[in-house]
């Protein structure tokens, strides 16, 4: 049985958009595709997609795109295509979700420790 996690077909949709803008919104174009160097290639058409493989491959490889196109890891951070592009918001390899929640934990007010005061 095959599992396949609602949030990766949102990312294998938001491929295939990406891959559809790419070809000239061309269906034909995008299912021909010989660009096969591209990381999002085995992911361009959502029916064959292998996404029961490894949860999260695929964000793995917009990811990769995504350092590609921007150059390094600073562009892509930076990466202002928020409305031309499908796969801004997967820039960083993970859910936006998981981004949100991990970035409010890092710069989140931690407590301050010095030794000789505080808790004993």
């Amino acid at each position: 049985m095959t599992v396949v996690f609602p949030e990766e077909t949102k990312v294998a949709r938001a491929v295939r958009r990406f891959c559809l803008d790419c070809q000239g919104a061309a269906p034909s174009l995008v299912r021909e595709c010989a660009e096969e160097a591209c990381p999002l290639h085995p992911w361009r058409l959502p029916d064959a997609a292998p996404l029961h493989e490894v949860h999260g491959r695929v964000l793995r490889a917009v990811r990769r795109h995504c350092l590609i196109c921007a150059g390094d890891r600073k562009e892509a951070r930076s990466c202002d295509a928020k409305d031309s592009c499908s796969l801004w918001e997967y820039r960083f390899g993970v859910h936006p979700v998981t981004y949100k929640r991990v970035s409010i934990r890092v710069r989140a007010p931690k407590e301050l420790f010095l030794p000789g005061f505080g808790k004993e």
